[in-house]
């Protein structure tokens, strides 16, 4: 729940009540309603040995709500994004309902299958270069075979460019939603596997920890034979830039993967990181 809603919520509840305890009214609520105290509509009174908020103008404080928070007939089945624009004019308001929207390249057909049937994913990319489904909370399709994982479009829309043994590759939008790693772990083909292609950086090698934490063995690290060479062509200083990737880079280097030392090696040796789109050029 975002700021906003959870000021709603405060409010609703002062216009109910028409009090708040002190210990009820976090920094968030009280930096909101900071007009409400010049105006003189709501105020601190004591109450015991504490204080309270006190409501002193109803009607001025019912109209403060109706200005902030917009009450709207909402549709019916109306996602979270919706309705949060319009209860609190911010789509991200609540916890994301919508179905996530995955989108795929195949060019195995049973690569991906629906209800134990193939989709038809790889006539759909020969056609359209893509095929995409929602990630319902059932979701009917499976994964089968060897599968890629890319961060980044420029990769995923021209995978078949890097010469790589997989049957189809996944578009994880940067680093992959939980909803969509929990749909990958329920794979039960026993012939899956992923290969993942991050970002060589702090950010990239982390995103693979998380994915070899849940997929154990089933998800390799792609480490191209002359990464070091597209390190010394193609690296990036900004991406070492911020002080969380500093910190995700210290713990990085205690790693027990090989390849992930190989990695963070070229990464102290450039004091850079790479992109994957690197993959791409000559």
């Amino acid at each position: 729940m975002t700021r906003d809603a959870q000021c709603k919520a405060k409010l609703q509840t002062l216009l109910a009540d028409g009090s708040l305890p002190a210990s009820g009214c976090g920094r968030a609520v009280l930096d909101f309603i900071s007009p409400l105290f010049d105006g003189g509509v709501v105020a601190w009174r004591r109450s015991g040995g504490g204080r309270r908020l006190v409501v002193s103008d109803t009607n001025a404080l019912r109209d403060f709500c109706a200005t902030r928070f917009p009450e709207v007939e909402l549709p019916s089945g109306a996602e979270s994004r919706v309705a949060g624009v319009g209860r609190f004019r911010d789509s991200k308001a609540t916890s994301n309902t919508q179905p996530e929207i995955i989108s795929v390249r195949v060019w195995r057909n049973d690569a991906l299958v629906k209800n134990g049937s193939s989709a038809g994913a790889a006539e759909a990319t020969a056609t359209h270069g893509l095929f995409s489904f929602p990630l319902t909370r059932d979701c009917p399709y499976q994964l089968r075979g060897e599968w890629a994982l890319v961060e980044n479009p420029a990769v995923f829309d021209a995978f078949e460019k890097l010469h790589l043994n997989a049957d189809a590759v996944l578009y994880g939008h940067g680093r992959i939603s939980n909803r969509t790693l929990d749909w990958i772990v329920r794979t039960t083909n026993a012939g899956f596997r992923l290969l993942h292609l991050p970002d060589y950086d702090p950010v990239g090698l982390s995103e693979f920890v998380r994915l070899r934490s849940r997929l154990s063995e089933r998800v390799v690290f792609h480490l191209p034979t002359d990464l070091g060479t597209r390190f010394a062509r193609f690296s990036k200083r900004k991406l070492l830039a911020k002080r969380k990737s500093q910190a995700m880079l210290a713990r990085l280097r205690k790693s027990g993967s090989c390849e992930i030392r190989q990695v963070v090696e070229l990464i102290d040796r450039h004091n850079a990181g790479l992109e994957q789109e690197a993959l791409l050029l000559h």
